[in-house]
């Protein structure tokens, strides 16, 4: 199962700072081992209390623990694996948006040239550990003027990484992450198409609205979003029936689709028969 990470803004889970529109903070905690698989939806600044966890990605993993900072860019898929050594694990994050990253990078100085990475990791400060024992407390003694204070504390944090001994190559990455952001409809598409990602998911990412994506995908596609592509998932799946002996829940997962018995009524709705019967008729042949 994929995870979006952070969730929406939600008034009644003290563990996260949040306005009605917008995720500040969360205060992570975990006591038991696990793997989740995570779609990043934001920009993510993480400071490690105690306990430790994996970072797998493609091709490295990376070992999260206390005395580091990590950033970790918008829009990718890492699982997350909370291990014994690490419990109990706690952890602060910080989901500072595009457009205060690009209003900061644009006033700092001149980064180091960095290829897009996925995350970056380096030795926290004497300030910047300062600064998460002092923002710790805002979930357990939330301030008044919470709401005006939490964008001034974003702020604060990323000046202190971009002052620090890594501001080149912090500001660097920062860059490459914005560069990163998707925003062409096209590609998006494309690139988030085998993900159970919704329509929302996929207009945010495009940092465009609901209604303004799903326009300009009319117009692009001549189609509404979902049934473009659940026809994609679909033709996917066919093949993945017809070439390899992956199990139908498989299948389904493997396109993007959350419900098999969903992917399945689908599949009989377009093809005429379910994805037993096709696979049954290639064996008949």
């Amino acid at each position: 199962m994929l995870h979006r990470f952070p969730p929406p803004p939600s008034a009644t889970d003290a563990s996260f700072l949040a306005s009605a529109t917008e995720t500040f903070a969360k205060l992570k905690q975990e006591s038991t081992a696990g793997r989740r698989t995570v779609m990043m939806t934001e920009h993510t600044l993480i400071f490690v209390l105690k306990g430790v966890k994996l970072l797998h990605f493609a091709h490295e993993t990376v070992r999260v623990s206390p005395g580091e900072v990590f950033l970790l860019r918008k829009g990718i898929y890492v699982m997350a694996e909370y291990i014994e050594e690490g419990l109990d694990f706690e952890a602060l994050m910080l989901f500072p948006p595009g457009q205060l990253l690009r209003s900061m990078t644009a006033q700092s100085r001149a980064g180091t040239t960095l290829p897009d990475g996925r995350c970056l990791v380096f030795p926290a400060t004497p300030l910047v550990n300062a600064f998460k024992e002092g923002f710790r407390q805002y979930f357990s003694r939330p301030p008044l003027h919470l709401e005006t204070l939490l964008p001034l504390k974003q702020q604060e944090i990323l000046w202190l990484l971009l002052s620090g001994p890594q501001g080149h190559q912090v500001q660097a990455f920062i860059q490459a992450a914005i560069r990163a952001e998707p925003t062409d409809i096209d590609h998006i598409v494309r690139e988030y198409l085998l993900q159970p990602v919704s329509i929302a998911e996929l207009a945010a990412l495009a940092n465009c609205s609901l209604a303004k994506f799903k326009r300009d995908f009319q117009q692009r596609y001549q189609c509404a979003p979902r049934q473009w592509i659940n026809q994609q998932r679909l033709q996917h799946a066919r093949m993945l029936l017809q070439h390899t002996h992956k199990q139908v829940t498989e299948i389904a997962a493997d396109c993007g689709f959350e419900s098999t018995s969903y992917f399945i009524r689908l599949y009989k709705s377009n093809y005429g028969y379910t994805p037993a019967r096709e696979r049954a008729k290639i064996a008949m042949d």
